[in-house]
């Protein structure tokens, strides 16, 4: 048998007045736990921007001392060229020499090719912005790295489905940038590659994310805080602007840039362009 208690209007006064406090407390350490959070969270979010502004700052400082530094470079080497040429020609019937002279000339356009990437990179642009489909973007950049391709036996698959997505960005600019993607991963590839040219699983329906990806051995996980660095590159020959490039132009269109590993080997670049609206 049990006996129940009864309880004063004071004890239940009490015991009302406990429980609510309780209840209180309980959503003040929950709404704390929310905000402790949240805050960290911000915290975060100022860390990665102030790291990206610091960044932005270092490039702009770069950027303006290489063209400076282009632009002298690149009077000389006209005059080199003309030089090289004329003396060319004198040589027709001294086919040894004509030869030495012809590694000039190639020389010569090396070097300039490494002063427009500079200008390239340091350049700034405004935004000719238009409507434009994904398919006419990434077609033309095929036919840009057409004879690399077939030089190394390349194998690329499409995904038809990116053809018929409207962007709205400067079509030479992302033309570029994919162009650059694509010889990155060819090169990456090698003899008998495959490089594939997808759209992004997820992703924002704001922008359309163009995945190129490629069988090749891959981004050591060290590298990949660095491979849009400018002037940094793994290769014997090259620049290391070309992905500083692409950087650049995706942010100034509003889109972003990001490296990473494919499923089942090779690296895989991921270029998100805003859609039309």
């Amino acid at each position: 048998m049990t006996t129940t208690i009864a309880k004063s209007p004071q004890e239940a006064e009490l015991a009302s007045i406990l429980r609510a406090y309780n209840e209180v407390t309980e959503r003040l350490r929950q709404s704390h736990d929310v905000l402790a959070r949240e805050v960290c969270r911000l915290r975060e979010e100022l860390r990665e921007k102030n790291i990206e502004l610091q960044r932005r700052e270092r490039l702009a400082d770069l950027g303006e001392m290489a063209a400076g530094v282009a632009h002298e470079i690149r009077n000389p080497l006209g005059g080199m060229q003309l030089f090289a040429s004329l003396l060319d020609r004198d040589l027709e019937d001294r086919p040894k020499e004509r030869n030495i002279v012809h590694k000039m000339l190639a020389a010569i356009v090396g070097l300039d090719k490494i002063v427009s990437d500079i200008l390239a990179f340091s350049a700034d642009t405004g935004l000719a912005l238009e409507t434009v489909h994904a398919g006419k973007l990434i077609n033309a950049a095929l036919d840009h790295a057409a004879p690399q391709m077939e030089l190394y036996g390349t194998e690329v698959v499409v995904d038809e489905s990116l053809s018929s997505v409207e962007l709205s960005c400067d079509g030479a600019q992302i033309e570029r940038a994919l162009a650059n993607l694509i010889l990155n991963a060819v090169d990456a590839a090698g003899s008998r590659g495959h490089v594939w040219v997808t759209r992004e699983a997820g992703g924002d329906r704001a922008r359309l994310g163009i995945c190129i990806a490629d069988d090749g051995p891959g981004i050591a996980p060290e590298v990949l805080q660095r491979v849009f660095n400018p002037f940094y590159t793994t290769k014997e020959t090259g620049t290391g602007l070309g992905l500083a490039i692409v950087h650049r132009i995706a942010e100034s269109n509003g889109g972003t840039v990001s490296a990473g590993a494919r499923r089942g080997g090779g690296a895989a670049f991921v270029l998100s362009i805003p859609r039309v609206e």
